[in-house]
């Protein structure tokens, strides 16, 4: 089926919008030719009907009523009338109620289920071997005898009627076959006319470099507004990506360079060293720089990932109860944190247990702001997260806390520590917990809230707008 689609290559919107108006102009046509077919025979039919009717008239004005019975004075302009088409003919008969013939040509068909009316019946019969259009019409006149019923009938052949039918019908679709070729070049400009903005479209984007993602500037018909503006957000979101990738690139680059400068110069300065308790000592600091190297390189892919996944609508439903447990049992196994007194509080959360959003975003967010925690605390510290319901801009969310009792920081440098690589202190940390943990927030239509927590220490709190459905549907 792919291949048969391949093969007939892409659809022509022109094409597709000629057919289409075509398909139109032929119904249009075909339904004005059979009215133009009815009123043209209508006409006809009209014109000679009044003729016969006419003849009729003045052949029954001439019938009378005498003691030696009926007395037909035919008047030759009945005839003559109808004689203004030469190669048609014409019969007559007047016959009485009986049906016996008076005058004229005996054995004209007459209508079935026939009864004489003193009005005009018409009707079409073959005679003689031709198409013949008949009118009957009976008057009763007053004799001697009493009164006595005679009928008219006479009869036309239909050459000249047919003729004019053809003719008006023919004039009337040559007339319009002109006006439906002139209509079919009128819209082939309008849909070339109207095409025109893509082309300028196409010729806007194909003299493009590959760098150059700016939106488009031409002016766009309302009926692809939306088309263009899609594009347009398209090209933004590709920019703001090649952007990311860019200073994600110059970062590492950055950051390696240095931390493995920094190893190298500590482990030549060891290797110069003669003293084994200096070779010892250089070597943990180099084993210490390593290791921090380690970690920013970690932290600097996760911090790739938080950027790419942002792209990527969040639409997955999240326990945040499990998810906070998840992160405490991974946090309490290293012997490095023995000591250290975790709590989890989630006592005052009642509706905003779930969310919608990332999973592995969320998890990376809340293990930063953890590790964050331990990396500053102080020896036998204490460390809560905490779940709770809240507020913000008049708004119900779910705060999702991690509070320590560490040296916190200044009301005046909240603002600055979740820029990437703003670290205070001398802690040696990579600089980009917090701002991967600040970018999850944002990308879930959050916030990330640096405040003083309860033990005096740090709360860094992930403020999450509440999925209200998620809740519902799980019971919530």
């Amino acid at each position: 089926m792919l291949r048969k689609t391949e093969d007939r290559g892409p659809y022509s919107l022109r094409r597709r919008l000629s057919a289409a108006m075509l398909v139109g102009f032929f119904f249009i046509l075909c339904v004005i030719a059979i009215g133009m077919w009815n009123y043209a025979r209508d006409t006809a039919n009209r014109t000679y009907d009044l003729l016969l009717d006419g003849s009729v008239i003045a052949i029954l004005e001439r019938i009378k009523a005498t003691e030696k019975g009926i007395i037909v004075d035919f008047p030759p302009s009945a005839l003559e009338i109808l004689a203004l088409a030469a190669d048609d003919r014409v019969f007559y008969r007047i016959f009485d109620v009986a049906g016996n013939t008076i005058t004229g040509e005996d054995g004209l068909p007459l209508p079935e289920n026939f009864e004489p009316k003193e009005f005009h019946q018409f009707f079409d019969e073959e005679f003689s071997g031709a198409a013949f259009r008949f009118v009957v019409q009976a008057k009763e006149l007053v004799g001697p005898a009493g009164p006595v019923q005679v009928n008219v009938q006479v009869g036309h052949t239909k050459q000249a009627r047919n003729f004019i039918h053809n003719d008006l019908f023919s004039k009337g679709m040559i007339g319009l076959g002109v006006l439906a070729v002139a209509g079919m070049i009128f819209v082939r400009l309008g849909i070339n006319l109207a095409m025109r903005p893509l082309a300028g479209i196409e010729e806007d984007i194909s003299r493009r470099a590959p760098t150059d993602l700016e939106p488009l500037s031409s002016e766009p018909p309302r009926e692809i507004a939306g088309l263009i503006s899609a594009i347009n957000g398209f090209m933004r979101r590709l920019d703001t990506s090649r952007d990311n990738a860019q200073t994600f690139i110059a970062d590492v680059a950055h950051q390696v360079r240095t931390s493995l400068t920094a190893v190298s110069g500590q482990l030549e300065r060891t290797l110069n060293r003669s003293d084994p308790h200096a070779v010892r000592q250089g070597l943990e600091k180099a084993s210490s720089q390593t290791a921090r190297t380690i970690h920013l390189t970690n932290q600097l892919l996760s911090h790739a990932m938080i950027v790419h996944r942002a792209d990527v609508r969040p639409n997955e439903t999240i326990d945040l109860v499990s998810l906070a447990t998840s992160i405490l049992e991974e946090v309490v196994r290293p012997d490095k944190n023995e000591g250290i007194d975790f709590e989890f509080e989630f006592s005052g959360c009642r509706i905003g247990r779930k969310i919608t959003g990332d999973r592995i975003s969320l998890r990376e967010a809340l293990r930063n702001l953890v590790d964050n925690a331990v990396t500053y605390s102080r020896p036998n510290a204490h460390i809560c997260l905490e779940l709770r319901d809240a507020s913000f801009q008049g708004k119900p969310v779910v705060a999702l806390c991690v509070n320590d009792d560490g040296p916190g920081i200044p009301e005046e440098s909240r603002g600055k520590v979740v820029e990437r690589f703003y670290t205070l202190g001398n802690h040696h940390g990579s600089g980009l917990g917090l701002a991967i943990a600040d970018a999850v927030a944002k990308v879930h239509g959050g916030v990330l809230e640096l405040s003083e927590s309860p033990f005096g220490g740090l709360r860094a709190a992930l403020i999450l707008p509440i999925d209200q459905g998620a809740n519902h549907d799980n019971g919530e």
